[in-house]
Order: structure tokens, then sequence, then C-alpha cells
């Protein structure tokens, strides 16, 4: 599994009898993240001890932009595509220090933490399974007296989604979450050793590599005596790896032993270029849910590699 948050088994908490040091409160524990694999969590850098996170961000609205045309003079518009946008949300930040001095320091350290020209990946203990990837900017402290002081930051998400924390190949330990519509009497799987089969994609939108960028690897790992076909029987995707076609027009040999794999939209074999011996009918896509895939011409293992995306 990733470790997003600290292993400290003295987090801090709200208080209880007798403890004079604790918060009033529960702070909320979050964590960032470069490459959404190693994290680093606020209550494991030592000069961000006592800066407390009052509020987690609430489930966000998804923002969507829509492409419009007028035709002629019919009423209205008509759609031509839609983008989710970016968004913004806020936490609640709190520090109370032993002076004035200290309670700069400790702000400078929030923002020294925060604050960069590159984005980022975060996430929040109380929605522990999505992670945003972000920048942040930092309102200015607002101090009730010299030693004290709140602040609101605020994030821009870029993506203007939610994903999952880990990949369809960490499911479901990295994935598994509330909300995260996990479907009822199936338990997905995503590595097969048969040619015809189920990819269940739990996100809100579709997977769409080409148009929207999306991350997406799909694996084969065998041997094909050629004409390798893949289908997605749900979308109507067809990839088919036919071999190179010569000067005389026909095609070459397209068998192959080892490692193909489509990531994103470029197809390679064993770690090369396979661009001239495939042809797309369709990029693979995933729809929302339930898509059956049916491989011909191929024994072996197949994998999908991708993350989930949702609305809040």
């Amino acid at each position: 599994m990733i470790e997003v948050f600290s292993k400290r088994t003295d987090k801090p908490h709200a208080y209880g009898y007798g403890d004079i040091r604790s918060p009033a409160f529960t702070p909320v524990e979050f964590a960032i993240s470069k490459d959404a694999k190693t994290w680093t969590s606020c209550f494991d850098v030592p000069t961000l001890d006592g800066v407390w996170c009052t509020m987690a961000p609430d489930v966000q609205p998804a923002t969507r932009t829509n492409n419009l045309r007028k035709v002629g003079l019919q009423d209205g518009s008509r759609l031509l595509s839609t983008t989710y946008d970016t968004r913004d949300f806020t936490m609640s930040m709190y520090y109370q220090g032993v002076d004035e001095t200290d309670a700069m320091l400790a702000y400078d350290s929030l923002q020294q933490f925060l604050v960069a020209r590159e984005a980022y990946w975060v996430c929040f203990a109380n929605w522990p399974q999505r992670i945003y990837y972000v920048l942040a900017k930092l309102d200015k402290p607002t101090y009730t007296n010299e030693k004290t002081w709140t602040c609101t930051v605020t994030f821009t998400d870029l993506y203007g989604l939610s994903r999952s924390l880990g990949t369809s190949q960490d499911y479901p330990d990295d994935v598994w979450g509330a909300g995260n519509d996990m479907p009822e009497d199936v338990d997905p799987v995503y590595t097969f050793n048969t040619n015809t089969f189920s990819v269940y994609n739990l996100s809100n939108v579709m997977i769409d590599p080409d148009r929207r960028g999306h991350p997406f690897k799909m694996i084969l790992t065998g041997h094909s005596d050629g004409n390798m076909k893949i289908t997605n029987k749900t979308t109507g995707d067809v990839v088919r790896r036919s071999g190179p076609i010569g000067a005389d027009g026909k095609t070459g040999a397209s068998s192959f032993d080892g490692t193909f794999m489509i990531d994103g939209i470029r197809p390679t074999l064993n770690g090369n270029s396979d661009v001239l011996n495939v042809t797309y009918d369709q990029v693979i896509h995933l729809q929302v849910g339930k898509n059956d895939f049916q491989i011909d011409n191929f024994e072996g293992t197949i994998s999908f590699d991708f993350p989930f995306w949702w609305f809040s």
C-alpha cells in the first residue's frame, strides 16, 4: 500500500481529561506529493508542529465548461464538447505559539511547505482515497493576538477532478473508499489470462487517453502468431497489429513474443516503438462502468493500469 500519512502514534488530537497541551479539536492531517507515490505529511514536518488544519475542504462541485455553436436560425445552441475546468477549494489553518516571533516563523513554515512554482498532489485524511493536483495560495494571517493566528489556504485544482490514490493495479487497497463507486456483487480485477473479460472503470468519466490525456496502459505479455486484434465491445474501439506494409503493398509478419503495450495512444513492443505495425479503428477508451473486451490471436497475460477520476 502507498503510505500517505504519518506513522506517528502521538498524532495531535482533541484534549482529554487532564490534558492541557492538546488542542480543543482534532486537527485534519494532510499530505503532499510530487509523484503521488512518495508523500510528506504535515505531521512529520517539525517546523509545522502546532500548525493545524481546523477545517479541510468540503465535497467539491465539478465546474463544467460547454463549447456551444449556433446553427442557422434554430433556437438555442448545439453542444459540441464539454471539459471540466479548474476550481478552487480552501482549508482553514490555526496556530497558537509562545510569542510574536514564534507565530511569524510558523506561518513562514506553512508557506514553505505549501507554496511552489510546480503543481503537486494533496490528500486529506478525512477523504484519504482521493487526491487533487493543485497549486496553493495562502491568505495573510489574521492575528487574534501577537502569538495566535488563523489563515485560509486556497488550492487551485488544475484537473478539476479528484483522482484515486493508486491505480487499477493497486485495487482495492489504494482505490477502495467511500463514494468511489464500487460495483455491487462484483469484485473487479485488472489482470487477465483469458481472451474474453470485463474491465470496470469506476470513474465518473470515460477514460480517454486521446482527447482528455488520461494516463492509461494496456499491457499484453505473451505470444502472438500474428494479426492480433484488441476490441472493446462496449465502446467499439479496435486496435490491430498487422505488421508493416511493404513497398509491394503486402503486410509483413506480425507475430511476436514479449510485451506489447499501449501507453496512452503510443504502442510499443519490448520497449521499442511499434507505431508502424499498429492500426487504430479507434483509440482504446474505457466507458464508465463495465467494458467487455475480446483479444484475438494472442496468448498470455493482459493487464490494465490507470487511475480513476471522480467529480468531487
